[in-house]
């Protein structure tokens, strides 16, 4: 079997392409950085490090590399997939479904083999994304191609890779935490129904509102409360009482919006809960807080992982404000060397905190929700900001 891989970057490394090779997949990266793509042929394998308390080590051996750039390569490639993957960055979906377009085109024309696409982003229904910029403009020929011989499930990944500096053999050798978790919507599935280390649902929304909401969301907020009082890492800042505290019951708001909304156990996404703090405390991941709050932009879109749990919050009467204080200190996220957060800083001082607040939510200018999460930035920014 023999898999395609869009984004060689960490997480394509120490998890999909991780999990792909333990399942018995060729693996081959898509990538557009030169450096990566030659890397990776050299060496043709890498060290996974999964890091606790101890550090365990496992390699993923006979792996290659394309660049996006070498469209030849990718038409071969493409032309004997089995799966195809993306760990790209939800942003760069319609991008990639617009190459793949050209490239699937040139498989109908001589294969009526079987191919699954999964996008894995932290992103909701991120492969119904990448299929319908896939499909754009499509005709009926290509369309029924699609139906008949390509699979689109969506799923929800969930593994934390941070930047660590740690001693690697190899420029490639990646660090990884030693949780991991992807949930694939079974029913969608033509042909890759037997990934090591995945497991296959039925209905996968619960799964990725459950992961967008208690991991991302409250991962997001602990980097931008900890920004703004002056620390480095997710775990010294999860040690931090009013931090603490504030994810605590950031859980406790989403979890009650999960379990009324997909009738999930309260005491399962407790467990969960519990879980994620556990991991967000674990010191051997050295995760520094702007990785995890980089491009506010995305973070604090409609769709993303703060305003669509305080949008449900909201529609089912839970009063949301420790995801408001989440969002608030997203809007106060001002690192000097993210261009989305200096996007949203200049927008706030040219054109005020509820226009900002609008145009990167996505909600109405008029809607009650701007107007809480605008309070809550100017109480955060009175009592953490200097």
């Amino acid at each position: 079997m023999k898999a395609i891989h869009f984004g060689a970057g960490n997480i394509g490394r120490g998890f999909i392409g991780y999990l792909l090779s333990k399942s018995g997949y060729e693996v081959t990266f898509v990538d557009i950085a030169d450096s990566l793509v030659d890397a990776i042929n050299k060496y043709k394998e890498y060290t996974v490090i999964t890091l606790n308390t101890s550090a365990v080590k496992e390699k993923v051996r006979n792996v290659n590399a394309i660049h996006l750039k070498n469209v030849e390569e990718l038409k071969n490639a493409v032309r004997d997939a089995d799966l195809i993957t993306t760990s790209i960055g939800a942003n760069n979906l319609k991008s990639t479904g617009s190459l793949l377009r050209e490239l699937l085109k040139e498989r109908m024309a001589s294969s009526t083999k079987k191919l699954d696409i999964i996008a894995c982003e932290n992103a909701l229904f991120a492969t119904s994304m990448l299929k319908e910029a896939i499909m754009e403009n499509s005709n009926s020929e290509f369309t029924e191609y699609l139906e008949n011989n390509v699979g689109f499930p969506n799923s929800a990944v969930d593994r934390i890779v941070p930047n660590v500096n740690i001693e690697k053999e190899l420029p490639i050798d990646v660090a990884v935490e030693d949780f991991y978790e992807w949930d694939i919507e079974k029913g969608a599935i033509k042909i890759n129904n037997n990934i090591q280390g995945a497991e296959f649902v039925d209905n996968l929304e619960p799964y990725l509102e459950r992961k967008l909401f208690l991991l991302n969301g409250a991962h997001a907020t602990i980097a931008y409360l900890g920004y703004l009082k002056g620390y480095k890492f997710i775990h010294e800042a999860i040690n931090d009482e009013f931090i603490r505290n504030t994810v605590i019951d950031f859980h406790l708001e989403a979890v009650n919006a999960l379990s009324i909304k997909h009738k999930i156990s309260v005491q399962a996404l407790k467990d969960y809960s519990k879980k994620l703090i556990g991991r967000f405390e674990n010191a051997y991941l050295q995760d520094e807080l702007f990785r995890v709050g980089r491009d506010p932009m995305r973070k604090l879109s409609f769709n993303d992982r703060l305003i669509t749990p305080l949008r449900i919050c909201n529609e089912l009467d839970i009063e949301p404000k420790n995801i408001l204080c989440g969002i608030g200190a997203g809007f106060l996220f001002n690192y000097i060397d993210d261009d989305k957060a200096q996007e949203i800083q200049n927008r706030i001082k040219n054109n005020g905190i509820k226009n900002a607040i609008s145009v990167v939510s996505g909600l109405a200018e008029d809607d009650s929700l701007v107007s809480k999460i605008a309070d809550k930035y100017e109480e955060l920014k009175n009592l953490l900001v200097s």
